[in-house]
């Protein structure tokens, strides 16, 4: 018996999406700079899930900034700590539109992320009126974040030359529209940023396209002050003999201490013992691997505070290039002291948790990654030493 065309492609349709893997999780706030990622497929990260989003998150958190990917989406690899987006694939801006007011006010974000036409120009839906749907898009997204900066860019290109040439009408109108719309909206030409050779399916950016987006949007957050957030900026400590104290109001009398070789924090006063204030004494020098800091240890001289394996403990310098750079810290200015990021894992920061050192990602898979108290359990004052 013959089965109907459509009837087949309804079957396929049914068991794809019955045996569709689910949505992932949305990851934990980040506490962070909420930065909403607004637009379709290419958003979401279609044929490299993640897409852009992937390359943007490092490049921010490697330059110090603390950021919280938001939307109502999520998705990504398993290296991308926060996969929040609100990409929706096969979207237009009329669509896009419709829900904009409930995702934006939702999302709450401090700069939103506009990449949107593309299936406006693929389903020749009412070209001509396509960009002042999007100056609509603007208006109803300033609404709803009126203090956001709103960064609007150009769609990136398309291989048919017939929808090249819709496209490039399409992005010739945006500059303008943005200017009209104020100091808090901005003009991003991605389409600059890419050729069809980044092109994964004449559509969609492969891996090294997205790269390049995540470096457009990424230049376009910095040309803005507090865009991906104040995350403090490269700073100096005084070298020489020194002991960490913790900022976390309540816990202002513990300092950083080693003990059997593991990194702690413990309570220290003029009456503790001698072997404690050694112990809670660091010696503050330039940095093993050739730039910021490390802190050797007052009562072993040639150990280190390094991170292995997220622990913070004290080593020997072995001379290798992976024990030095795990000994290095970079330390960035903070409310009440400063921040101390890993020199090879920039945007991990030196914490304490439940008494212990960790290396803490914020946003990441472990309990010392959380970010409820993070900002005070990385912020460290340089005080005297307790052992001179």
């Amino acid at each position: 018996m013959r089965v109907s065309t459509w009837r087949v492609s309804f079957l396929a349709l049914i068991l794809v999406l019955a045996t569709a893997p689910a949505a992932p999780a949305q990851a934990a706030t980040t506490g962070g700079t909420r930065i909403l990622t607004l637009g379709d497929s290419i958003t979401d990260g279609f044929n490299v899930p993640g897409g852009y989003r992937i390359a943007l998150w490092r490049t921010l958190t490697g330059a110090g900034h603390r950021v919280d990917f938001t939307g109502s989406q999520a998705n990504g690899p398993a290296d991308l700590p926060d996969r929040d987006h609100e990409g929706h694939s096969g979207w237009r801006i009329d669509q896009v539109h419709a829900q904009a007011t409930g995702w934006v006010t939702a999302a709450a974000p401090r700069s939103v992320l506009l990449h949107l036409g593309t299936n406006d120009i693929v389903q020749n839906y009412d070209l001509p009126n396509a960009p002042a749907r999007l100056a609509a898009l603007i208006d109803r997204i300033r609404a709803a974040a009126p203090n956001a900066d709103v960064f609007v860019s150009s769609i990136v290109p398309l291989s048919d030359p017939a929808r090249e040439a819709a496209a490039t009408a399409y992005n010739a109108a945006l500059p303008g529209i943005v200017r009209a719309k104020g100091a808090k909206v901005h003009f991003v030409d991605l389409h600059a940023a890419l050729t069809t050779a980044q092109l994964a399916d004449g559509v969609h950016p492969t891996r090294e396209g997205y790269d390049r987006m995540a470096a457009g949007w990424a230049s376009a957050l910095a040309s803005v002050p507090g865009a991906a957030g104040d995350d403090g900026a490269t700073t100096t400590i005084p070298t020489g003999l020194r002991s960490l104290r913790v900022t976390t109001t309540g816990y202002t009398d513990r300092y950083v201490r080693h003990q059997n070789g593991l990194g702690y924090t413990a309570h220290v006063d003029a009456g503790s013992a001698a072997l404690l204030k050694q112990d809670a004494t660091w010696q503050v020098v330039p940095g093993l691997a050739g730039g910021c800091y490390s802190l050797q240890a007052r009562n072993y001289p040639g150990y280190y505070l390094r991170h292995q394996n997220s622990r913070v403990r004290i080593s020997p310098d072995d001379g290798t290039t992976l024990m030095r750079a795990d000994a290095t810290w970079c330390p960035r200015t903070a409310p009440g002291g400063v921040r101390l990021t890993s020199w090879n894992f920039p945007g991990s920061y030196l914490r304490h948790y439940a008494s212990e050192l960790w290396l803490a990602m914020p946003g990441g898979p472990n309990p010392w990654d959380n970010v409820t108290s993070l900002a005070p359990d990385v912020t460290w004052s340089f005080d005297a030493p307790w052992s001179p």
